[in-house]
């Protein structure tokens, strides 16, 4: 009997069966919550791609036209949602669909099957997703198209030049504006092709109240010297002698305009009668000295001899007519000045410079600028009629795209009277707020394929071939300091110096424009054979109001991608939830 106690306590002290029993007890919940994880896993993987087939079969809904029925939209995303998830088990819920604007709902579920459901009780999960999304009213763009026409602009670029790229992607850009629900039939284009300088129609504005109509800005004789002893009281009166003259019809006035002073070259104000050198002045490109041939462009005078690049008129003789005595022993800039040579141009000829024609519109080379308009036609007959030539003044450009943008400025309503065949810009105020279907939002479209650039002339007193700035330094012996930005920025004297100065310019309206909510785009066309340098394309993004609105086009498919990313977030649609 002491034996049977003694072998029953040793039974009680023995725990080596404890865990056995303890794994055979917990193994039932062990399995249960391992399944659970492993089935509850694959249907989250199952309800995110549902969730990402959602969303974008509701973004594909909401751009089908306004006239697509309800059961055309319940088709389209069974239909959809069906490529993207497969039939098995996908439940697609009626949509919600509200009007004014279009508002459409869509919600899916798709049964996940458990492997464990014996075990965990649960056979089914069933993911679900719901997206949203509105087709939004037509909103309503001003929009400026600012195109480099410059002479690198003929390079070849992917069996094209890249100017034909140019008018591919603009007229693309035009066909889609006014074909896209996302745009107001309301919705306007302007195109400012630039080069040198900007031209407006000569024939619409010759006799704008905000041109300088009868010489009274300080930088409208710069160039011509004594001009009421020849009864010269504006440079147009130069542009109309010189045309009947010559007999040379080109020789009238070719709409380009010279840069106003700064600041008011950075800003969008429009000219004030207390300030006369708040007016524009046409740009004349006076007769350099020299006798007009094509080959001969030597000047020589007391101090040296001289090269020019826009000698249009014979002052290189001794010949005397009236009280015009047009000789060597002039000086240059006093021959430069002469203001009688206008009278009678002798042995006027019109040759070029790198394909430029010389004359009084030397520098002026591209079509005039279109302001806003919802024209179709005139819009790609402009894109149409560009053409590339001439140097690059990527500052004058964006200006005169603010411009036409703006309701202070030279197209006002404060001058509708001159182009009647156009409406003026929109307030300010109308783009307040971008959300708003009822708001204008401005925007400016900048497309370059260089850098500023403002040809030096080291081997004439002028420094520089003219510009729409003038000369480095004129024939009065004023310099361009006027026109430029504060030290470190007067003084030009050569191409690196003005670039800098101009590069400034730039940026400064680039600011100025984006302070009233106009948003910049920007792209370089930098291909690799005529590529923009880092300066410069730092220039462009720091211009655009955003990184992403800043694009660089390698090829001409890059730049016609360019201007399709960029009509394509102008109006595109998102999600609302």
């Amino acid at each position: 009997m002491a034996r049977l106690r003694k072998r029953i306590r040793r039974l009680a002290r023995d725990r080596r069966g404890n865990v056995a029993l303890l794994f055979a007890f917990l193994s039932i919940p062990m399995l249960m919550m391992g399944g659970a994880a492993i089935d509850y896993g694959f249907a989250t993987r199952l309800e995110t791609k549902l969730q990402a087939a959602t969303d974008s079969t509701a973004l594909l809904l909401c751009q089908t036209p306004s006239t697509a029925t309800s059961a055309d939209l319940n088709t389209l995303a069974q239909t959809t949602m069906t490529g993207a998830m497969g039939t098995t088990n996908l439940v697609v819920d009626p949509l919600t669909i509200t009007s004014n604007p279009r508002q459409i709902t869509l919600t899916a579920h798709k049964v996940s099957t458990t492997f464990f459901g014996k075990l965990t009780g649960t056979t089914r999960i069933n993911p679900g997703a719901t997206s949203q999304c509105a087709t939004p009213l037509p909103k309503t763009f001003e929009i400026a198209l600012v195109l480099d026409n410059t002479g690198s602009m003929a390079e070849s670029s992917g069996g094209q030049s890249k100017l034909q790229a140019v008018q591919q992607a603009a007229t693309n850009f035009v066909n889609y504006v006014y074909t896209n629900s996302s745009f107001s039939s309301a919705t306007r284009i302007s195109i400012v092709p630039f080069a040198g300088a900007v031209a407006v129609n000569p024939t619409t504005y010759q006799n704008a109240s905000w041109i300088d109509q009868n010489g009274q800005s300080s930088l409208h004789w710069t160039n011509v010297l004594s001009p009421s002893g020849s009864n010269f009281t504006s440079r147009f009166d130069i542009f109309r002698k010189l045309k009947s003259s010559s007999g040379n019809s080109s020789w009238g006035w070719g709409g380009c305009l010279e840069m106003l002073p700064y600041p008011l070259n950075t800003q969008d104000s429009a000219p004030t009668s207390g300030n006369k050198d708040s007016y524009y002045v046409p740009l004349f490109a006076p007769d350099e000295p020299g006798d007009a041939s094509s080959t001969y462009r030597g000047y020589t005078d007391s101090t040296g001899t001289y090269y020019s690049y826009n000698s249009y008129i014979d002052d290189d003789n001794s010949t005397n007519y009236g009280s015009c005595a047009i000789n060597k022993s002039l000086s240059y800039d006093a021959s430069l000045g002469r203001a009688c040579k206008y009278v009678i141009p002798l042995n006027a000829t019109s040759s070029t410079y790198v394909g430029i024609p010389n004359g009084p519109n030397f520098g002026c080379t591209t079509q005039p600028l279109l302001p806003l308009t919802t024209d179709q036609t005139a819009l790609k007959t402009l894109i149409n009629n560009m053409a590339p030539l001439g140097s690059t003044n990527i500052f004058e450009g964006l200006m005169w795209g603010w411009r036409t943008l703006s309701p202070k400025s030279v197209f006002s309503s404060a001058y509708a009277s001159i182009n009647p065949a156009t409406s003026p810009p929109a307030s300010y105020t109308a783009t307040s707020s971008s959300s708003n279907a009822s708001s204008i939002n401005k925007i400016i479209i900048l497309m370059t394929d260089g850098t500023n650039s403002w040809t030096a002339n080291p081997n004439a007193p002028t420094g520089s071939l003219y510009f729409a700035a003038g000369y480095f330094q004129n024939a009065n012996q004023s310099s361009a300091n006027p026109r430029m930005p504060p030290a470190p920025y007067q003084n030009v004297s050569d191409s690196n110096s003005a670039r800098a100065a101009l590069d400034a310019l730039t940026a400064t309206a680039c600011t100025n424009a984006k302070a009233v909510n106009i948003s910049i785009y920007t792209i370089g066309f930098s291909i690799p054979t005529d590529p923009i340098d880092s300066a410069g394309q730092t220039l462009l993004k720091n211009c655009a109001s955003s990184a992403s609105q800043f694009f660089i086009a390698n090829n001409s498919n890059d730049l016609i991608s360019a201007f399709q990313k960029i009509q394509a977030s102008i109006g595109a649609l998102r999600l609302t939830q």
